[in-house]
């Protein structure tokens, strides 16, 4: 692939950063010297797909292997996959810009169905055959892993095999056995095939012959007794299988955006509408020691300051006072912020709260999924309202002011009276008023009660739960409870939040359909259906054009009760909860009789654990800590401190960053190299550091500068040689030195000099010298607030050298405030058009002599 090409329409998109390929902890290697080169794909946006853990340790695990090699891809955006089709170019890797139909293997990760289109637009832009017979031998194997294939038949079609369940070690086999095949290719792909269904969690689809009987039900025929039903990969023990110590740290703004540290697997609540809750059963906890040493390598590969706890149900792990407080122990202004996803209503001890009384606030949220505890107790829930009460009250007390509550409706059995108590229950929790704010100093609303955001969504029946042949609501209904909440739910600290009921719609289609939706998938595709799951991307009327032309009815997938005895599509999927269990949980619902938590009360019998290889691991709890209600002292707290100015370069791929993309980098780079500088005090410290007159994204820097406030010996040498080691190659430190001992001389320079080349568009000499005569060119411009201002554009120009007609330098200088940038004059100007501007090289050049 000619890499030139990818350079060239970077520049034409939003967020190029998105594809660089270049941030820390990325792993390269040269493909002629492994055995398998293996792509990781996400069917979502860059910033959705970057936040996956599973992809993260799909991708430590396999480059760990010194033979494979496993690179990134994620869709892309709109105008991406547009200018690929345009140049020409084939979805490639960001590691090493190959494209995807080079690889070996094709891993595709499916969390939500809703980005299934993705998945097309993947392979057509890699030039790879949608459907799997349709593909030649010389074409990737192409799997799929993740919670949607646990019912794979509405993307059978497209996969040469799934993955069902934990694929830490199914990953390795896979890829072992493949290599083993490439070197003789023994009865070719089907060969191949037939190896790895002996593989606990592989599923061939191609070895299952569909059929549809007189109800217009799928049958499937196995064509090999032995693979009638593919059991669930189940990791053992979480303590033994490699844990990413040096995750890839995102560029731009990842939706989580912090180190993710994973302490537990599995949950055993029992929660009859969830999923996750049966698929990922056991409950499988590692241990403080382990959790702690990975946070602390990590945090210092990674540069982050905060760190989430990753589980299902986070406030059930064993011993969570203890390592909390043992995480923030690591501190040296690393563990600034420990993020709790979730706390389960009734969760919050007293020992947790003196914890988290000394840390940083970020995100809590509590589903109380119901608002009555009749349907409380239909679920499984298993909390009650004082329980809800009482975890809100707490967290306000604690410092939270926003608290996120989550609630489902069209739940089995729900009537009026449950909408109802919705709204009663958000009304109650938002009129709390903290403790803490009753002593005269609450300022207003905001201040004196806390807020409430409501997230309020259609519940969609999923395969594998107790609630798997329930009906699903209509559009309808779900619009007319939806309205309901907002003529009824009207308080001035909540805040509605809702997903599209025909999102919803969609969602139980692919969440229960089998084979027939494959066409449904290519036509709403084709129709341009892309990035379904973005509600500013979302074409309902599409949809309904596919189903219509399909001959395919999306209610008999989603409001259609089933039969007690009526096969289901994910029949052959055993995941390891039976049947047996799945009916017992049902009917106990209609009962109104709840199952408690098997760590609580023993075992419940849904039949996931032998007790020999698979069984629950949840470690004991510490003995009572003792612990300070003062906020823990950082290390900087009584060093001496001087300012350092910090001289860099930014050129290459370092242009597509935007400025606060580059501080982020920067401030993470600092942290990875262990230098101790100032940061300010409070809750949310932050690193004293400041840039001078930051670039625009698309400009390159043969010198730009920052100034930190760092430990007094200091060396400027630890500062650029720790830097260069840590930070992207086309960021560049050329020179650090306190700032008391620069020459008043070498302040920042009022002129810049900037040297440009246009590709493919010229520039008239007649142009630059009529400008140049001038005595004045005033232009006016107005900012957001419709504030006008007017610049004289002939007095920040100093000179106009026309080089040739493609390349000039310019030197620009201030007006008092303001400085332009020479894509204001190359437009204005000269004419220049905007992409033009955009895909020009447009270089500062240095000024002065070097600072070392």
């Amino acid at each position: 692939m000619n890499k030139k090409n990818i350079q060239e329409i970077l520049p034409l998109v939003e967020m190029p950063s998105r594809y660089l390929g270049c941030e820390a902890n990325t792993v390269k290697k040269i493909h002629s010297t492994v055995d398998l080169t293996f792509a990781l794909a996400f069917p979502d946006l860059y910033e959705i797909g970057t936040s996956h853990f599973g992809m993260q340790i799909l991708y430590t695990i396999l480059n760990q292997e010194p033979n494979i090699t496993a690179e990134r891809f994620f869709a892309p955006a709109q105008d991406m996959e547009e200018l690929l089709k345009e140049k020409e170019i084939p979805l490639f890797s960001l590691e090493s810009k190959t494209e995807m139909k080079a690889f070996d293997i094709i891993g595709f990760s499916l969390l939500y169905e809703l980005n299934f289109t993705n998945i097309l637009t993947m392979l057509d832009s890699a030039k790879i055959p949608f459907y799997a017979d349709q593909r030649e031998e010389e074409f990737p194997l192409i799997i799929a892993g993740g919670p949607c294939a646990f019912n794979p038949e509405p993307l059978a079609d497209f996969f040469d095999l799934f993955v069902i369940g934990d694929g830490e070690e199914a990953i390795l086999e896979i890829s072992k056995k493949t290599i083993q095949w490439k070197r003789t290719r023994t009865g070719g792909k089907k060969g191949l095939l037939k190896e790895l269904a002996a593989i606990r969690g592989v599923y061939v689809p191609s070895f299952y012959t569909p059929s549809f009987n007189d109800q217009d039900l799928q049958i499937l025929e196995p064509l090999y007794p032995e693979h009638a039903t593919v059991k669930r990969a189940v990791l053992s023990d979480l303590d033994k299988t490699p844990f990413p110590t040096a995750p890839i740290v995102p560029f731009g703004k990842p939706v989580h955006d912090r180190l993710r540290l994973e302490i537990a697997r599995g949950c055993s609540r029992g929660c009859r509408f969830c999923q996750a809750g049966m698929i990922y059963r056991p409950v499988r906890e590692r241990t403080v020691p382990d959790l702690v040493d990975i946070a602390e390598q990590s945090l210092k590969e990674t540069g982050y300051s905060d760190v989430s706890l990753l589980s299902l149900s986070t406030g059930d792990y064993s011993d969570l006072a203890n390592l909390m407080e043992q995480l923030l122990s690591i501190n040296q202004n690393h563990c600034t912020a420990i993020s709790l996803p979730s706390i389960r209503a009734g969760k919050l001890t007293p020992e947790l709260m003196k914890i988290i009384k000394k840390v940083r606030k970020t995100g809590f949220t509590i589903a109380p999924e119901a608002g009555t505890q009749r349907l409380r107790d239909v679920i499984n829930k298993n909390i009650t309202e004082q329980d809800i009460v009482g975890t809100v009250t707490n967290a306000f007390d604690l410092g939270w002011r926003m608290i996120k509550l989550y609630f489902m409706h069209g739940l089995p059995t729900e009537t009026q009276e449950d909408i109802q108590g919705i709204c009663d229950l958000a009304r109650q929790l938002a009129s709390i008023k903290p403790q803490s704010q009753g002593k005269g100093r609450g300022r207003g609303r905001g201040k004196s009660q806390g807020n409430i955001n409501l997230s309020f969504v259609t519940f969609i029946p999923k395969a594998h739960t107790p609630f798997q042949r329930c009906a699903q609501i209509t559009t309808q209904q779900s619009k007319d409870n939806l309205n309901f909440l907002k003529q009824n739910l009207r308080h001035p600290g909540v805040n509605l939040k809702w997903q599209d009921p025909n999102m919803s719609l969609l969602e139980g289609v692919w969440a229960r359909g089998d084979r027939r939706l494959s066409k449904l998938l290519v036509a709403a595709w084709e129709k341009g259906c892309r990035l379904d799951g973005w509600s500013d991307m979302f074409d309902f009327n599409r949809w309904m054009e596919a189903f219509e032309e399909t001959g395919i009815d999306p209610h008999f997938f989603t409001t259609r009760e089933r039969e007690p005895n009526e096969p289901l599509p994910w029949d052959h999927i055993d995941c390891g909860v039976s049947n047996e269990f799945m009916e017992k949980e049902f009917n106990k619902a209609l009962a109104l009789e709840t199952t408690p938590d098997c760590r609580e009360e023993g075992c419940t019998g849904c039949g996931i654990c032998d007790f020999k290889t698979i069984q629950p691991i949840v470690h004991e709890k510490s003995e009572a800590l003792t612990i300070s209600d003062r906020p823990s002292a950082r290390p900087s707290d009584n060093l001496n401190f001087t300012k350092y100015r910090v001289f860099y370069s930014r050129l290459g791929d370092a242009r597509h960053f935007g400025h606060l993309e580059l501080a982020k980098i920067i401030r993470r780079g600092i942290r990875r190299i262990g230098i101790q500088v100032k940061y300010s005090k409070g809750f949310n410290p932050s690193m004293q550091l400041s840039f001078d007159n930051p670039l625009p994204v698309g400009m390159e820097s043969q010198e730009e500068f920052f100034t930190i406030t760092a430990e007094f010996s200091t060396t400027p040498r630890e500062i650029v040689t720790g830097l260069n080691k840590v930070l992207p190659k086309s960021i560049t430190i050329t020179g650090c030195a306190p700032l008391a001992m620069l020459n008043k001389k070498m302040n920042p320079l009022e002129a810049a000099t900037y040297r440009i080349s246009l590709n493919g568009h010229t520039m008239d000499q007649k142009d630059v010298d009529e400008f140049m005569t001038l005595s004045e060119y005033k232009v006016e411009k107005t900012n957001f607030k419709g504030k006008t201002r007017t610049t004289d554009l002939r007095k920040m120009v100093q000179r106009i050298d026309f080089l040739d007609s493609s390349h000039i330098e310019m030197v620009l200088v201030k007006d008092q405030d303001r400085t332009i940038r020479p894509a204001e004059i190359l437009t204005t100007i000269l004419g220049v058009p905007e992409t033009a501007v955009q895909t020009a090289n447009i270089l500062k050049l240095k000024q002065g002599k070097a600072i070392c």
